[in-house]
Formats: C-alpha cells, sequence, structure tokens
C-alpha cells in the first residue's frame, strides 16, 4: 500500500502515535546522558614491576626486556612504550584500534596471563608486576581539600570523610585521593649509644617486631559459649614505641633493661622526600578525583555533589576550604545550552527562509516535519545511548538543510500537481509515488557519505562518531516522515492556487536565469570552459590554506609543565613550584590553580596522558577567569620562567579536544646505543632552536645522573665481621631508613623506619658500620679503599624493544604545527643516521597522518557504495558518472570559504568534505531524475533539461540555503567552525555550478541520444513535406 494513502486512510492512528513520538523526544532530551564532549576508548594499559637497588640498565635487560619479549606474543597489540628507572620498569602497552570497549577486558586478562607467564624469568628481588588498565579512567570531577594551617594527617582525615560523603552520591563509580603524604615513625638510632648498650642490630629489631605482631592467643569454654582471649600490649601511639623495654648486655655477663627512647630519637614525621605533593592556590592541599558512572546524566548529579560540597566546607574548622579544580556537571550544561543555542537559531534562520520562499502554509509544514524529525532521533538516540554532547548537537544543526530536504521535494510537488488541478488524494499518491524510491536513495547516499568516519579507527573518528550516527538516523526519519507525516498535512491544509505558475509574470532574476539555463544546454561544452579557469586558479590557491589537525578545547585552562632535566628530588622541583605559584597566583588573568608534584593532575578529560610518577616532575592546572586570557598570561609566563628558571624546562600547553597532548613537534630517533641517540637528538634540537617558530625544545630523556659507589676493602672487612650487606644496610639506615615494622592507628598502618642518628654525606667516612648480629660497630672509612663517583642513565625509554629518545618542540602562536614541521622536515630529515638507526615523526603530525589516511582509506568503500545506489537508481552508468564528476566542483567553494573566513583545513574539514559529497549527490539524483521524468513525459532531450532544471531549482536551492544559513552559528565554534565554512562554501558552489554543469554534462553524454532525435524529427518533418 501506498505510504501517503494508508497515513490519509489512518490518520487519526498516525497523528496518535506522531504525538506520542514527539512527546518522548521531548523526555528523551531530559532523560539523554548529557556530556561535554564526546569521549573515546584508551586502548592502553600500564605495567609496573619494581626491582629496588637496581640501576636503569640493569632495569632495563632483566626486567624490561623480558617482560616486553612475552607481550609481544600478544596478536591486538599495536604498540609497545618502556620507561626504565633504577629500580622501576614502566611499560606502556597499547593495543590496535580495532579492539572496541568490550573486547578490552578479555585482552586485558590475556596481558596478565603474559605477565605471569614472565615472572619466573625475573630476577628474585623484583616486586610482582602491576597490570593498570584503569589507566584509561577518565574524572570529570576535581576537587582540592586545603589548608597551610592544619597537619596533614588531619587534612587526610577530612579529605577521607568528604571521599565518603561523595561516593554516596548516586551516580558516582569512584573517587581517588592525590597527594597524600604518608606518616612514617622515625627511630633515628645512636650507634654508640647501641653500642655499649650492648645490643646488636638483629636483637633490636627481634624485639621491636615482637611487641607488634598479631598472635593467635586462642579461646576458653564457656558451657554453651565460647570467651576468646584478646591480645594487648601491641603499639598503640608513638610514646608505646619509646618507652619499649629493650635486653640488654652480653650472653653469660650479666643482662639489664632500658628504654628505646634512652637509645634512639622515636618521633612521628611525614615520608621525606614525599612521593608526590599537592597545592591549591599555593596552600597544601589532597586533590580529590571523581569519576561519574559511563552513560550517566553528568548534570543530574551535579546539584546533589554541588549540596554536599557546600554542607562539608560549612562544617570545616577555619583555615581550611574546599577548591573546585575542574567541575564537568557545569561545563556540560555550559556546552550544550550553547549549542541547543545555536540549533534553536539555525531553526529560526531555516523557517525564515521556508516563510520567505514557500508562504506560511507550505513553511508550516515543512517546519513541523523537521521538528518531528528532531524528536524523533532524540528518542533513537536514548534508545540506542547516543549522549547528547557538542558532536551530536552540532551533528542536528549539521543535518538541518537536508532533513527539511525531502519535506520540501514532497510540498513543492504536491503544490506543483494541485495546480494543475489534479484531485488532492490523487496528487498525494503521485507526490509520493513519483519521489519515494528516489528520496530514499538520495537519503541513503547522503547518509553513505558519512561512511569513512565510521568505518576509520582512529582516536578523532571514535571521537566523531556521534556525527554518523545522529547524522544517518536524523535523515532516515526524515524520509519517514516525509512520506507519511508531511503528505498527511500536505492533503489537509494545502490549497489549490488559482493561478498555474507558468501563466504567471517573471521577475527580471527569474528572465535572466532562464536565458542563462537555456543557453547552458544549447552550449555545454562553452559553460564548461568557463568553469575550468576557476577550478585551476582555486587548485593554485590551495597552498594558502593553513593547517590545523584539531582545534584545542576552548575551556579557560591550561596546563604548566615543569621539567628538571637534571633528574633533581622532589624537595628541588617543588621549591620552584612554590615561586612559580607566587607569580601566577599575583596574574590578573588566573582564577585558581593547583599544582602536583611527582606525578601531573588526574586525567579529568579524555585527551590528557598522565605523565609517569617523576621525582623532578611537577604540573600546574591553571583556571583563567577567560578563555582569551589564556594566550596573554602563556606570553608573560615564557618570559618569566626563562628568566627564573634558565636550568628548567617548563610548557605551557592547551586542553586538546580530540588529539591526546602531545608536543606539536616529536621527531624520534631509534638505535641501540643510548649515548649515539643522545647525539642525534642534540643535533636535531640544535636545528629546531634555530627556527624563529619553535619553543619548549627539549628531549624525554634525562641528563646522566651521580652515582655514589663505596670501594669495599674485602680483607679490612672480613677481619672486621662485615659484610658487603652490613654496608649497604647502614648507608641505607643513613639515607632513608629501612623499615623495620608499622603503627597500626585506626585504619592507617604507619610504617616504622630505622634511621641513623649521624648519617649525613659529610660524616660518611665515619658512620657506624656493623654487623646485622654483632654488637660492635666500625667507621665506614676503615672497610672501604675509598668512594668512586659516575654517571649513570636515570632513564631508558623504549619503543618496540628499542631505544629511542623523543625529541619535542611546540609551535609559538600565529603559526600552525603543519607549517612550521613542514619547514623543518628536510633539515631533520638530513640528519645522517648510523647504520641501525631509524627516524620517525610523532607528535600531532603522525595523529593527523594517521586520521587523514585512515580516513581517506576508507573513501573508496563509501564510493562504491554510493555508486551501486546510483547505478540501481538509474539503471545505468552515465548519469552516476555524471554526479560524480561534479563532486570536485565543491572544492572551489571549500577552499574559497576556508581562505576568506581565515579558518584552517583540518580532520573537522575533512568530515565536513565527506558529508557534503552527501548531499551533492542527493541534490544531482533529484535533477537527474527529474529529467528522465520529463523525457519519459514526450519531451525532447533538450526542453527535458531545460524544464528539469527549471522546476528543481527551487527544491536544490532551498536546501542549499537552508542547510547554508543554519550553519552560520557555527562558524564560532572552536570545534565546527572548520566543518561549517567547508559547508557553507561547498555547498554554495556546488549547488549553483552543478544547476548549471550537470545539464551541460547530461547534454555532452547523451549526444548520441540528440542527434538521433534530431534526424528523427527531420525525417518526419521531411516526411510532412513529401505528404503536403
Amino acid at each position: 500500500m501506498n505510504l501517503s494513502l494508508f497515513a490519509i486512510r489512518q490518520k487519526t492512528f498516525v497523528i496518535f502515535f506522531a504525538t506520542l513520538c514527539a512527546i518522548a523526544g521531548v523526555y528523551s532530551y531530559f532523560d539523554l546522558g548529557k556530556l561535554e564532549d564526546p569521549s573515546f576508548t584508551v586502548k592502553s594499559a600500564v605495567v609496573v614491576t619494581l626491582y629496588p637497588g637496581a640501576t636503569a640498565q640493569e632495569v632495563e635487560q632483566l626486567v624490561t626486556d623480558k617482560i616486553e619479549t612475552k607481550i609481544q606474543e600478544m596478536g591486538s597489540l599495536w604498540k609497545l612504550r618502556s620507561l626504565s628507572r633504577p629500580g622501576s620498569s614502566m611499560i606502556f602497552v597499547d593495543l590496535q584500534e580495532k579492539y572496541g570497549t568490550d573486547e578490552l577486558p578479555q585482552q586485558w586478562d590475556l596481558l596478565r596471563r603474559k605477565i605471569q607467564d614472565v615472572k619466573l624469568e625475573l630476577p628474585v628481588q623484583a616486586q610482582v608486576s602491576i597490570v593498570q588498565d584503569e589507566f584509561s579512567e577518565v574524572y570529570g570531577m576535581l576537587f582540592a581539600v586545603y589548608g597551610d594551617d592544619i597537619p596533614m594527617h588531619q587534612l587526610k582525615d577530612q579529605a577521607r570523610e568528604l571521599q565518603r560523603r561523595i561516593k554516596a552520591v548516586p551516580g558516582v563509580k569512584k573517587v581517588q585521593l592525590h597527594g597524600v603524604n604518608e606518616q612514617v615513625v622515625n627511630i633515628d638510632v645512636s650507634e654508640e649509644r647501641l653500642a655499649e648498650s650492648h645490643i646488636s642490630l638483629a636483637e633490636l629489631v627481634t624485639q621491636l617486631n615482637s611487641q607488634n605482631v598479631p598472635v593467635q592467643t586462642g579461646d576458653y569454654h564457656l558451657g554453651i559459649e565460647n570467651l576468646r582471649v584478646a591480645q594487648s600490649g601491641q603499639y598503640r601511639n608513638v610514646e608505646d614505641i619509646r618507652n619499649l623495654m629493650l635486653t640488654t648486655g652480653q650472653p653469660g655477663a650479666g643482662t639489664g633493661t632500658l628504654r628505646l627512647g634512652d637509645v634512639a630519637d622515636v618521633h612521628l614525621s611525614y615520608q621525606s622526600p614525599a612521593l608526590t605533593e599537592s597545592r591549591y592556590n599555593g596552600q597544601q592541599a589532597i586533590t580529590l578525583a571523581v569519576s561519574p558512572q559511563d552513560g550517566i546524566n553528568v548534570v543530574s548529579i551535579g546539584d546533589e555533589l554541588t549540596r554536599v560540597l557546600q554542607q562539608f566546607e560549612a562544617e570545616q574548622p577555619l583555615g581550611t576550604g574546599v577548591g573546585v579544580i575542574a567541575y564537568q556537571p557545569t561545563e556540560v550544561m555550559k556546552s550544550i545550552n550553547n549549542f541547543v543555542l545555536n540549533l534553536l537559531e539555525s531553526i529560526v534562520i531555516v523557517v525564515v527562509v521556508l516563510l520567505v520562499f514557500m508562504g506560511w502554509r507550505s513553511a508550516t509544514i515543512v517546519g513541523a516535519s523537521l521538528l518531528l524529525t528532531i524528536l524523533f532521533t532524540l528518542v533513537y538516540m536514548n534508545l540506542t545511548g547516543v549522549d547528547l554532547q557538542r558532536v551530536s548537537l552540532g551533528s542536528f544543526i549539521l543535518a538541518l538543510g537536508m532533513l527539511v530536504d525531502n519535506a520540501i521535494v514532497i510540498v513543492d510537488l504536491f503544490a506543483a500537481k494541485l495546480r494543475k488541478g489534479i484531485e488532492r488524494t490523487t496528487a498525494v499518491k503521485e507526490s509520493v509515488q513519483e519521489m519515494a524510491l528516489p528520496l530514499l536513495g538520495a537519503t541513503v547516499i547522503a547518509c553513505l557519505g558519512t561512511a569513512p568516519v565510521l568505518l576509520s579507527q582512529t582516536d578523532s573518528a571514535e571521537f566523531s562518531l556521534s556525527i554518523v550516527q545522529v547524522l544517518c538516523s536524523s535523515l532516515l526519519l526524515s524520509w519517514v516522515v516525509a512520506m507519511v507525516v508531511t503528505p498527511l498535512m500536505c492533503w489537509a491544509f494545502i490549497k489549490a492556487s488559482g493561478q498555474d505558475e507558468s501563466t504567471a509574470p517573471r521577475s527580471k532574476a527569474a528572465r535572466l536565469y532562464h536565458q542563462a539555463v537555456n543557453w547552458t544546454v544549447e552550449h555545454p561544452k562553452r559553460a564548461l570552459a568557463l568553469v575550468l579557469p576557476l577550478l585551476l586558479l582555486t587548485v593554485l590557491s590551495a597552498p594558502l590554506l593553513k593547517v590545523n589537525f584539531m582545534p584545542s578545547s576552548d575551556r579557560s585552562i591550561v596546563f604548566l609543565d615543569y621539567w628538571l632535566p637534571s633528574g633533581g628530588r622532589i624537595d628541588n622541583v617543588s621549591q620552584d613550584m612554590k615561586a612559580i605559584e607566587q607569580w601566577l597566583l599575583q596574574q590578573p588573568e588566573v582564577a585558581s590553580i593547583s599544582s602536583y608534584v611527582g606525578e601531573s593532575a588526574p586525567r579529568f578529560s579524555v585527551t590528557i596522558e598522565p605523565e609517569p610518577l617523576d621525582q623532578s616532575y611537577g604540573q600546574i592546572l591553571i583556571n583563567t577567569k577567560q578563555f582569551d586570557d589564556i594566550a596573554p598570561l602563556v606570553a608573560r609566563g615564557d618570559a618569566w620562567l626563562a628568566s627564573r628558571f634558565p636550568y628548567a624546562e617548563p610548557r605551557f600547553r592547551p586542553l586538546k579536544l580530540a588529539t591526546k597532548d602531545k608536543f606539536s613537534i616529536e621527531t624520534r630517533f631509534e638505535g641501540p646505543d643510548p649515548k649515539v641517540l643522545k647525539q642525534l637528538s642534540a643535533q636535531a634540537q640544535a636545528i629546531l632552536q634555530a627556527h624563529p617558530d619553535t619553543k619548549y625544545i627539549r628531549d624525554d630523556w634525562r641528563q646522566e645522573s651521580k652515582v655514589m659507589t663505596p670501594i669495599i676493602n674485602q680483607a679490612a672487612a672480613r677481619q672486621a665481621g662485615i659484610t658487603r650487606t652490613d654496608i649497604a644496610l647502614a648507608i641505607s639506615r643513613a639515607t632513608e631508613g629501612v623499615q623495620i615494622g608499622t603503627l597500626r592507628h585506626q585504619d592507617d598502618m604507619i610504617p616504622i623506619k630505622l634511621r641513623s642518628a649521624n648519617g649525613s654525606l659529610e660524616n660518611l667516612e665515619s658512620l657506624p658500620v656493623r654487623s646485622v648480629l654483632g654488637q660492635h660497630s666500625v667507621p665506614l672509612g676503615q672497610v672501604i679503599d675509598g668512594i668512586e663517583i659516575t654517571g649513570e642513565e636515570s632513564m631508558i625509554w623504549r619503543r618496540n624493544r628499542l631505544p629511542a629518545i623523543t625529541v619535542q618542540a611546540d609551535v609559538k602562536g600565529g603559526t600552525t604545527a603543519s607549517e612550521v614541521r613542514k619547514e623543518l622536515a628536510p633539515q631533520l630529515e638530513a640528519i645522517t643516521l648510523p647504520a641501525g638507526y631509524e627516524m620517525h615523526w610523532g607528535g600531532e603530525y603522525y595523529d593527523e597522518k594517521r586520521s587523514i589516511d585512515d580516513l581517506m582509506e576508507q573513501n573508496p568503500k563509501a564510493a562504491v557504495m554510493m555508486l551501486i545506489i546510483l547505478v540501481a537508481l538509474f539503471n545505468a552508468y552515465r548519469q552516476p558518472i555524471i554526479i560524480f564528476t561534479t563532486l570536485p566542483l565543491a572544492s572551489i567553494g571549500i577552499i574559497w570559504a576556508l581562505l576568506l573566513t581565515d579558518k584552517p583545513f583540518g580532520f573537522m574539514a575533512i568530515v565536513g568534505m565527506i558529508c557534503l559529497s552527501g548531499m551533492i549527490i542527493k541534490n544531482g539524483i533529484v535533477l537527474l531524475d527529474q529529467i528522465e521524468l520529463e523525457r519519459r513525459s514526450g519531451r525532447t532531450l533538450a526542453e527535458a533539461v531545460k524544464e528539469a532544471t527549471l522546476n528543481r531549482t527551487m527544491a536544490i536551492s532551498m536546501a542549499a540555503l537552508t542547510t547554508v544559513l543554519g550553519m552560520v552559528p557555527l562558524l564560532t565554534d572552536s570545534l565546527f567552525d572548520q566543518m561549517a565554512a567547508t559547508i557553507i562554501g561547498g555547498l554554495v558552489a556546488a549547488s549553483v555550478l552543478s544547476l548549471f554543469i550537470m545539464p551541460a554534462l547530461y547534454m555532452l553524454f547523451f549526444r548520441a541520444e540528440q542527434q538521433a532525435e534530431a534526424t528523427a524529427h527531420k525525417q518526419i518533418t521531411e516526411e510532412e513535406h513529401r505528404h503536403e
């Protein structure tokens, strides 16, 4: 049954069902998961292995290499990166992009099994490897509990209380604490007093631990009850440890007792040096990273979180506070409100255009069809779990023109049939019969235009995936609405016009347009010749385009990374960062700052790639008052940092949208010898330094760190009864201390450390060394021949099991990474590489090339699918070839639009071009199908082409105009501006030119038929003359 006839006969049901779906659409808008930006799956895990006491080279050879060899057996592996440092190994495992979210747990289980298999091959001292597959966890909200007037352990208690309250909020998945400096009990032993008391180290440790070991004490039976015997005497506080009674004396010479406090200074302190530190606006802080549940409407938990924070802050003592570092609900609301406003602006523009060109009845019908399509699409998004974020909302704006297209064609055709005097029901039936298949084909082709984004598996394509989901679903639903609801509204509301359009007086512009179409049809070759110079000029102008792969986020956030290349301690980094914090807090643009020493900020956006834990690294997350404040702040900050910290490597960087936050330019050298790699790095850095537009030039390795090695005199050590282990323990007690037990305090286990009271570097030679079991000590200088100080690698980066050094640089404002890389490439690629060494590009260029190459690889697949549908629609080859031949015409508009609006060409522009191809082909189908209809009705070829072009001008122009004007609000959006300029320029050029070029091409391709028609006409004329 014809869909439109069904709609007319069952109009009550159709109206009821459409109303129901519209209400469901409104509900869906409020129910949908809401995000600021679409997320993409981070297919990375980290394998951490500790090997205490080993050098970076030993870690690399004995731990990293063995684990990497095993991991390489995984078929799903894409790339392997590793970082070997003294005492620890970190291996970053990246999976191939074809593995989706559902397959990741299975792959991480396989990785764990591989690590389990390799454990037996590792050194005995190497501690269990940890596989962190939650490396990609994104924390949407960051808060800080801060205050300088409160001890760290109390701040930790408060942070834990806030953690408990936030965790109780429905929709919150995880809350993690960062920057906690743990407490430690230090026992600073005086070696001399210990020796005088005749207590050996082994006895001291045994007696300390005997008081603190939980022992099963059993129970008594009391009839039908049990009486469990509890243990007492455990350490409850530091005073208990200080008052511990030690047994002293030598065997056979009498014994005595004394307090531990008599031979050692026992005190509660904090771990020094700290592993990590956190500050908020310069005050000590603990950061809470909050991760919402997947698919949750983040805005819905915002109100509850705000209430929890306000209530908690009201209960805090003076001098402490709660700071908001990153808060997703606010950003999401801001982003979504902004895009809904853009969408409403676009809808108003479209409706106004319709009113001007179609009259209020037709415009109301098309506008109602558009609204229904949008509401139906929201229902589809809710059912399939597509979140509401800036890309999915932007897709609605992108689709607007195409969504009204189908309805315009039906309304236009119905009105034309009424003017010819056809009865209303018949007019509806014929309109739908004639256009159902061509419009379906055109709609499917417009959907296939987005196929490359769907088939591509890069992060950028995954980021843009909702364009495909929204565009395809809304276009197909717009066809359904145009076939069922629109005809019903036409049947009910559109009245027959008394005047036939063909007899109506034409305006001057219409007469000129008619003449232009006639001239094009009669002189097709000349028409094509006019376009060629324009195409040539456009191709020559293409190199003037700026290239920027993916824009930065427009959030008012900027990061400051800070490295000490000399490999300084965390205390040095912290001291420098305090000075930077004070400078930042004096700047008028800064709203708040949050600092992290020894680590980077928790991953609050999917594009942030956290730095590995590093004692000589720090990061400051700066919230500015406005987005436009970032540029002047960075310019001043660069100059101040360069003058104040010439020995450091600071770097400001923005928040990225859909690519990892790598450097703009990265050149990686791979090869077996770290020394050669450092030489190659120095050459590359010199080339980068010479370029006027580069900054933040560095590489990812550290300078060699100093290593002190005591040269043991074996004979003297044997004579003194001292072993290599005794000397190592003595030095360990003098530096960081040796953990010998734990103090249980509430739910914390505080480590107890034994340290030497006089263990400074100046007193090293007089440092007392004693056997673990012996009761006497000797100075260290007596059992060593001297101290040797050498250099060692403090970190070794590897890539796919080869040492690799990455030279990194960013570019200054006013230029793009692509331009600078193009200028630097010949010099960098000319660096002479020894045998066995390779150079590779990384950074933004690598992401850009991979994403664009992958999209271009998918394009032919989409083109073949489009071609199949076109050939099926026309049952011929020539019409599809004509349509495909007009596609390059869009480049004229695209390039000039980008140049005139000063927008760069990047990934979103390419996505715009891909979507544009579907729109242009859809216009082509509508035009050529009309030509075929006119020819079947008995017109000559030239007449059919002229008539069809004039008939379809309104539909094609309206579709183009609504799309173009609907895209105007997006020209100011940082993410969609490239795409908007691409579609506006491309569609204007393609629509105008296709109304002239497609008819000209049709005339050329069907020349034989025209000649046959002319010959037949001539024969008929001659026949008529003969009969006369």
